[in-house]
């Protein structure tokens, strides 16, 4: 059976007539009959009833004519559902992560994304929050993830997704003389480079707001806050996501605050804007990713 006889069958009654079908189909009388024949020697019984005014279908024939119309309308609807599916595999989600998520997040994400959406690329962006923010807004990235800060503006959607506690890091020389806490003695007496968004951090509590205003040096960059920290020039607040590997390593030590100093990290999209599965799937796996963070903490304290 092949579907141009089904095509040719609907069509002969749907117009009641061969020489009308055939005129609608552009081929000859005798070629549509003989595709007809065809199929009714194939099916066995059959599908049209010849009158002088032209013909109508058997009650087999009417059957095959109901099915007809949905097995042609699949037909029909292939073309764009395999372009779909080709234009599914091309799509891209663009996520958005501060420097400091980049380690804990950046590999775990196009893993895991690689698993559960095989047809969509992750692409992931590695910028500060400032200018996250912006291209946000500017629909240049679908999800970006960040500290909570006053970049989360009004024309972003933002969800918490985690919290992760900081750190004074340091190496085991550096930090030899610091009791079991940081305090703000401790934080007065070393070395720090602060990257601007964690001395902003570290002055929102009261009893480190004067220690963080005037000690330190301002740096952008964490990545050369991380190296200056490992040779040894400087310590520094730094969250523990980021710098877990090297504490598993030895290459950095770290004491805790009390009470703990965290910072909150949020999901924001363009306000407004429907997301697709594959970037409320990103959201939640980075939510889970940083609770296996939460709880690794919990379980090895520095």
């Amino acid at each position: 059976m092949e579907i141009r006889q089904i095509q040719y069958f609907t069509a002969i009654v749907r117009e009641g007539s061969f020489s009308r079908a055939a005129r609608k189909l552009h081929i000859g009388q005798p070629a549509l009959s003989k595709q007809i024949k065809a199929l009714e020697r194939e099916l066995g019984v059959d599908l049209l009833v010849r009158l002088p005014e032209g013909v109508r279908p058997t009650l087999a024939g009417s059957r095959l004519d109901e099915m007809s119309h949905t097995f042609l309308g699949y037909v029909e609807d292939i073309g764009s559902a395999v372009r779909e599916a080709a234009a599914a595999q091309t799509e891209t989600v663009t996520l958005g992560l501060s420097p400091s998520l980049v380690p804990a997040l950046a590999g775990h994400l196009e893993r895991r994304f690689a698993d559960e959406f095989p047809h969509t690329r992750i692409e992931i962006v590695e910028a500060l929050p400032m200018f996250l923010a912006e291209w946000l807004e500017e629909d240049r990235l679908d999800l970006g993830v960040f500290t909570l800060s006053s970049y989360a503006t009004r024309h972003l959607s933002a969800v918490e997704v985690g919290s992760d506690e900081m750190l004074l890091a340091g190496t085991e020389a550096t930090l030899a003389g610091v009791g079991e806490h940081a305090t703000p003695d401790t934080i007065g007496s070393l070395r720090l480079a602060l990257t601007p968004g964690f001395r902003d951090l570290l002055h929102s509590r009261p009893e480190f707001a004067g220690v963080a205003q005037h000690s330190g040096s301002g740096i952008d960059s964490l990545h050369l806050v991380r190296d200056l920290v490992a040779r040894g020039e400087y310590c520094s607040v730094l969250p523990y996501t980021f710098i877990q590997a090297d504490l598993d390593r030895g290459v950095l030590a770290a004491v805790g605050f009390n009470p703990i100093l965290e910072r909150k990290l949020v999901a924001a999209t363009r306000a407004g804007r429907r997301l697709p599965p594959a970037v409320r799937s990103v959201v939640e796996m980075v939510r889970e990713r940083l609770g296996e963070f939460t709880e690794l903490r919990r379980c090895h304290p520095a």
